[in-house]
């Protein structure tokens, strides 16, 4: 079970990584937005984040195969993941390609590991999504953008409250946690103004809503590979 103790200890450096980020006044994510400009430490933190929990991943997937296969010797082992498209009859190969011998040896590791991709639940697009980011070579993950098709009005009613509106509710893809307005015309009494995020461009996916899906994912995975070849 070592290789899932290793998993572990890579999820908790990835949440590390999560809190020096922050999601409250004051912190680097918040910096970042106003000045519209990502920190190299910050592009570094987030590489690192993105690669701690597909290599997660991986040592769980290996610890699988060791204790279900475990041929042939020397082979490279990482954890299957189908991208958007696939279908359950396409993953049977990217299974015995990534962890020879499981599903011949263990139906119920087959089963399991086809509930972990998104052809089985749309909530699981975190998945190919962070095989997507942890594959590019490149180190600037991050951008600050502008959320489609989303206008957001300030106006200052009688009484001196302002008020808050937007168009169609397209806050980039998941939502955000913060949002920094880019002034198009008026002021914040009554202006309109155009919203923008911090997001991994690759994915057009806001930062925060992504690591609060891909880090209780990757937890759950190795709970359930836990469970699965403990049963044995």
């Amino acid at each position: 079970m070592r290789r899932f103790t290793m998993a572990n200890s890579l999820v908790a450096r990835a949440q590390a990584h999560q809190q020096w980020i922050g999601n409250d006044h004051g912190d680097r994510y918040e910096e970042a937005l106003i000045a519209e400009e990502i920190p190299s430490e910050m592009q570094v933190v987030v590489k690192e984040m993105l690669e701690h929990l597909r290599s997660a991943l991986d040592y769980c997937a290996q610890q699988v195969w060791l204790m279900l296969s475990g041929r042939p010797i020397g082979a490279r082992i990482y954890f299957p993941i189908a991208r958007k498209g696939i279908g359950p009859s396409e993953f049977i190969s990217i299974m015995n390609r990534n962890l020879p011998g499981v599903a011949s040896a263990s139906q119920p590791a087959l089963r399991l590991f086809e509930s972990f991709q998104f052809f089985a639940d749309a909530k699981n697009e975190w998945l190919p999504e962070l095989a997507t980011l942890a594959n590019q070579t490149k180190h600037n993950h991050l951008e600050a953008a502008a959320i489609p098709n989303v206008v957001v009005k300030m106006a200052e009613t009688r009484d001196r409250v302002s008020t808050l509106s937007t168009t169609e509710h397209e806050q980039g893809r998941g939502g955000t946690s913060w949002m920094k307005l880019r002034p198009i015309s008026g002021d914040f009494k009554n202006g309109t103004f155009q919203a923008a995020y911090l997001q991994l461009a690759a994915i057009d996916m806001e930062l925060n809503y992504f690591i609060s899906e891909a880090i209780p994912g990757v937890q759950s995975i190795i709970e359930q590979c836990r469970r699965l070849v403990s049963q044995r």
